[in-house]
């Protein structure tokens, strides 16, 4: 073998062994790069199983939810209608028994009520007509100059009906009936309505007040 010969042999082999390893490296990266791909596919895979799953559990939860529900809803029916068919079956044995039934008693408190709103009328009239005549003949207020058929029936719900009750107003009487009935302050004492009742009422009766 030549000196030449000799010399390119190690190369030749240094060669081979780089080639060896960097075919192995390739073969080693392709390893790797397959390992990545199979690893990004099963995660692929089971995310969407785990998606599937959930959405499985999410329709059964929501078919538990609706049932629950409708269970409910038939449950809270059932007890109206037996509260229902309870009160109607306790109000036919108190009406055999003749007690009253609630409805009964509602409508008896209203008549109750009437009544007594009717008594009350009754009774405040009864004080009006007392206090319209307290033993005076009623007189023609009308003639008082002032005084027309409105005032006049103003008046006499007020009590005042006679001209003896008029010409005996005191300060406070006025101020009560111009603020509260007449609704015109200094109206009396303008109108001189003491002067011409206690004239009015010497023209009639022929005495003086």
């Amino acid at each position: 073998m030549s000196h030449d010969t000799e010399k390119q042999a190690p190369e030749s082999v240094a060669d081979q062994i780089r080639a060896v390893v960097d075919k192995a490296q390739e073969k080693a990266g392709e390893v790797v790069d397959s390992l990545v791909k199979e690893g990004e596919k099963l995660r692929d895979q089971t995310r969407k199983l785990a998606e599937e799953k959930v959405g499985e559990v999410k329709e059964r939860v929501e078919e538990v939810r609706e049932m629950v529900e409708g269970a409910k809803t038939k449950a809270v029916d059932t007890l109206d209608n037996l509260e229902q068919l309870f009160e109607e079956r306790v109000a036919r044995a108190l009406k055999r028994l003749g007690v009253p039934t609630r409805d009964d008693l509602q409508n008896i408190a209203k008549r109750l009520e009437a009544m007594n709103d009717l008594i009350q009328g009754l009774a405040q009239e009864g004080e009006g007509a007392e206090e319209a005549a307290p033993g005076a003949e009623k007189d023609d207020l009308k003639l008082i100059s002032g005084i027309g058929p409105v005032l006049e029936g103003k008046l006499n719900g007020a009590g005042i009906t006679s001209y003896q009750q008029i010409a005996a107003l005191s300060d406070d009487e006025i101020e009560r009936l111009e603020s509260d009935v007449i609704n015109f302050s200094g109206r009396i004492q303008r109108d001189d309505w003491i002067g011409q009742a206690k004239t009015l009422y010497l023209k009639k009766y022929g005495k003086t007040i």
